[in-house]
């Protein structure tokens, strides 16, 4: 049972200052020609720290054919507020219904990993959490490594549980070693992440593989659901003790399933 991809344009860290208006302009053309009808599409916005840049992004850029926006470089809730009032004043003036264009914060910077539960709760526009690695290291003047953002991917992974958002985890740079992007992100998945960034198509088609539900885990739900209904609100299964939070768990796969299912239908 795939996971759906979404689509991601870039107009912050990919384009260089002297290219952005450039780059816009051409995000707007492929807009307004249709080319992305019925896919689903995000747009990284600038970020607070190129004020400027960003107020041209959301006055341009919103239009119905894009679904939402990655907030870069946000650093408190009050960020997400800003973005969020400018956002629906587009809206308005371009027709489309409030609310329209949802949002993903990125958490890369040190002080928003301290503000992330805040950051979670700023706007009902959010759907998710994502973790950037690449700046985050930048300012904590560390090296790239699991022990530099291990707390504070946890972090936004736990705000965005706590706030029934859904997380994805960070960008996996070593683009020829597909084995180790399947790896980490098999991890990712263990450790509660919904999804990932993809930075090419085979890893995009790998992110699908390893996020959908395998059939041994949607049989183990099955079985699951079947013990407790057979024995009780707390069952053995396998020779171990199962209750509420592994019923609750398989519910949710279960349910996934067939919200999958009607989508494709």
């Amino acid at each position: 049972m795939p996971r759906n991809a979404t689509l991601l344009l870039d107009l912050e860290d990919s384009v260089a200052s002297q290219h952005k208006a450039r780059q816009r302009s051409r995000i707007i053309d492929l807009l307004q020609s249709g080319v992305f009808k019925n896919r689903k599409l995000l747009l990284r916005i600038n970020g607070p720290d190129n004020p400027e840049e960003m107020r041209l992004d959301l006055a341009h850029c919103l239009h119905r054919d894009l679904n939402g926006l990655l907030l870069a470089m946000i650093n408190s809730a009050s960020d997400v507020n800003e973005i969020e009032e400018i956002v629906t004043r587009s809206e308005k003036l371009r027709g489309l219904e409030p609310g329209h264009n949802v949002f993903i914060p990125l958490i890369e910077r040190p002080g928003a990993t301290l503000e992330t539960s805040a950051i979670a709760s700023a706007s009902p526009r959010n759907v998710a959490m994502a973790f950037g690695h690449g700046d985050f290291c930048l300012e904590m003047d560390a090296d790239l490594s699991e022990e530099s953002v291990q707390v504070a991917r946890s972090m936004v992974l736990m705000a965005a549980k706590a706030h029934k958002l859904a997380a994805i985890s960070t960008p996996f740079l070593d683009l020829d070693n597909l084995d180790g992007f399947e790896q980490e992100n098999r991890r990712m998945k263990s450790l509660g992440f919904d999804g990932c960034f993809a930075l090419t198509p085979r890893q995009m088609h790998k992110a699908l593989e390893v996020f959908s539900y395998t059939q041994e885990e949607i049989e183990q739900a099955r079985r699951v659901i079947e013990a407790i209904e057979t024995q009780g609100s707390i069952a053995k299964l396998d020779g171990n003790m199962i209750g509420p939070p592994m019923l609750k768990r398989a519910l949710k796969i279960m349910a996934d399933i067939e919200e999958e299912a009607r989508e494709a239908a």
